[in-house]
Formats: structure tokens, sequence, C-alpha cells
């Protein structure tokens, strides 16, 4: 919470700064808010501009609060949206892979030939679409080849033994 309050400090005194720094920048002289426009001392105030800042000065704090309490989201939130981002890239891995290979077809039982063409270009299709830190959270390339033979629809004859070879094919990238 000590972290938050100076956070919430420091971001107000830059919104309070912001435009001293930009005028003492542009040398020209500061808007004039509110000016006597007769000898009476009739005073007129430009609030329209004084709310649209203040607005703005709000907004910006907002916006930083938010990001701060983003950064604080529990373990398990953090979680799920990783696992969203691996079930994401594999299931256009997968959808790669059936496009990239003569006779596979979606929802069709696949050879072991088939699939194990369709699990090398889609692993290929993970390991070269996928940042490192997302191909870490789902384990690596052997991580992500069984991910992807998992939901592949293979034959009687299938075999995880597979899963070595398709993994040493993969080239960085």
């Amino acid at each position: 919470m000590k972290r938050f309050v100076l956070a919430a400090l420091a971001a107000a005194l830059f919104v309070v700064a912001a435009p001293m720094l930009a005028f003492a920048a542009d040398g020209a002289a500061p808007e004039t808010v509110a000016q006597s426009i007769s000898e009476t001392t009739k005073v007129t105030w430009a609030w329209g501009a004084t709310v649209s800042q203040a607005g703005q000065a709000i907004a910006w704090l907002l916006a930083s609060v938010a990001m701060v309490m983003l950064r604080k989201l529990p373990a398990n939130i953090v979680a799920i949206f990783g696992n969203a981002r691996v079930e994401l890239l594999l299931n256009n891995a997968i959808g790669y892979g059936l496009n990239a290979v003569q006779g596979a077809v979606k929802d069709k039982t696949l050879t072991v030939e088939v699939g194990n063409e369709v699990l090398a270009k889609a692993l290929q299709y993970a390991v070269d679409n996928a940042p490192g830190w997302l191909q870490s959270w789902a384990g690596g390339p052997e991580g992500l080849a069984k991910k992807i033979w998992a939901r592949l629809n293979l034959g009687e004859g299938a075999s995880d033994a597979a899963l070595p070879a398709a993994v040493s094919s993969v080239s960085a990238g």
C-alpha cells in the first residue's frame, strides 16, 4: 500500500509539474486564466479550459493507477492469461500444420505418417511464431510437441515415439 501511495504522489507531482515545465521550455507567456476587462473590476474566467485540463489530469492519474494495479494481479489470474495465450498458439499451430500437409483434413483421423508430418509442421510454426517466454511457459519445444500431439486426431498405429524426432527436427525460430 505504501508503494501505491508513493506512486500516486509521484504521478500527481508529474501532473502538476508537467505544464510548468512545458511553459518553461516554450518561453511563451502563460494563458491568462482571469483578466480584468474594465475599470469596474469585472473578471472573466476560462473555466472550460480549466475543467478540461483537470479532466485530462484525472484521466491520466486513473490510467496510471490501473496500470499499477494490473502489475499486482494474483498469480492465478496471470496463469489464466498465459494458458490462454498457449491455447491460442496451439490452435493456430495445428491449423497451420493441417493446412501445410497434403492429405491432412481437420476432424478426420490422420494416418501415422501424415500425423507425424502435421506434428512437425505445427511444432515448427509454434516455435517460429511464439515469443521465448511463451515457449518457456508451454514447456519448450518438448512441451509444445506433447500438447500438439494430444490435440491431433490420430489413427490406431500412432505412438508418441515420434515426439523426439519432431522436436529434434525443429529449427530455432
